[in-house]
């Protein structure tokens, strides 16, 4: 390892792919170690994080934070950029549903009703890809980010600090919704089996997470940090600690009536993570986290059908070749990543070829 030079912090798109490859990382520690979504029995023995795995849903918050933290820097902000960006998305999103996932459950995607395949292509309903979440809520985020971004902007902090509490009061309010109006007399189903309410509630739930993202990046508080106060055995401990202590911490609370306490948790691992390579070269696992990071909406996606019960029992056997769940979740990983790393290279080059724009 090799100190960097730089004086402060730089948080730039090649950091910003360092993050989201460590965020899928844990994403895939999560659905891995998770062995409810398994057709068969895995070796527990020695086990790395079956007792802990849920401590990586902390991928979520990273997510959402970078989603705020990104669009900061988008030059124009607005509803051209947001649609834009959505058909960006939902181009591996729907590559994976048409080309990996409803040629094998042709016959449940033909016995199915409009309604539920919209919801399906739009992350709404998660049956044909169990983590679809994310869709709808980039979705939802570049269309209320343009004017949230104008609001926030005026008087950042103030203005970033109301956002926030309305956003978790209408997430309070959008979860009583059903109750209420079984209350009035009216049959409303509870909001788990309500898709359309539930996708409402989980947006506004993360909204926080994301208003911070844009705040601190719009604020500069990651580059207000100064890397070279701290010697490189100093550096390791306290970014060890900023990784270790919110994980913990999570494994204990993750949320508090509704709030998600990632809102805390994300910035801290994100700034570990962000003030370790600023400090560290360590080239060979830059190189590794970057590229994760670059695929990792495919990652995201491609790594369902291992798991999503309409597919898992054609592309599960591939990851269970292996009994023992830790040699599974490596091995998910790798093929993920160069199975994500082929599929971009090709729609990279086919929308060059088609449309002219990578």
């Amino acid at each position: 390892m090799v100190d960097s030079t730089n004086q402060h912090v730089v948080f730039d798109k090649r950091m910003t792919s360092i993050v989201k490859g460590v965020a899928i990382i844990f994403m895939l520690l999560l659905h891995c170690y998770e062995t409810g979504d398994y057709d068969i029995a895995l070796n527990l023995d020695y086990s790395l994080f079956s007792r802990c795995y849920h401590v990586f849903k902390i991928c979520i918050g990273i997510f959402a934070f970078l989603v705020g933290y990104g669009y900061a820097f988008s030059q124009a902000k607005d509803l051209k950029y947001s649609v834009k960006h959505i058909i960006k998305l939902l181009i591996p999103f729907w590559i994976i549903i048409f080309v990996f996932t409803w040629p094998l459950c042709l016959s449940e995607v033909l016995n199915s009703d409009v309604v539920t395949l919209v919801y399906n292509l739009f992350g709404i309903s998660s049956y044909f890809n169990y983590y679809s979440w994310f869709v709808y809520f980039f979705i939802f985020a570049m269309i209320v980010m343009p004017f949230m971004a104008r609001f926030i902007a005026h008087r950042p902090v103030r203005n970033a600090v109301i956002s926030i509490v309305i956003a978790y009061l209408l997430a309070v309010a959008v979860h009583e919704i059903p109750s209420l109006l079984n209350l009035l007399g009216f049959k409303v189903s509870d909001i788990i089996d309500n898709q359309p309410l539930l996708a409402l509630f989980n947006c506004m739930m993360m909204t926080p997470v994301m208003i911070l993202g844009f705040l601190f990046a719009h604020q500069g508080y990651y580059e207000k940090i100064e890397i070279q106060r701290l010697s490189s055995i100093e550096t390791l401990v306290v970014c060890g600690l900023m990784l270790f202590i919110p994980l913990v911490l999570r494994f204990y609370r993750s949320a508090v009536f509704a709030f998600q306490l990632d809102f805390f948790y994300a910035p801290i691992v994100i700034c570990a993570i962000v003030v370790f390579f600023n400090k560290f070269k360590c080239l060979a696992f830059r190189k590794v986290l970057i590229k994760m990071g670059e695929v990792s909406v495919y990652m995201w996606f491609f790594h369902a059908l291992f798991f999503t019960k309409a597919v898992r029992w054609f592309y599960q056997p591939v990851i269970t070749i292996f009994s023992d769940i830790n040699l599974v979740a490596l091995w998910t990983m790798i093929l993920t990543f160069f199975a994500s790393w082929l599929i971009k290279t090709i729609v990279d080059a086919l929308t060059v070829r088609l449309i002219g724009v990578k």
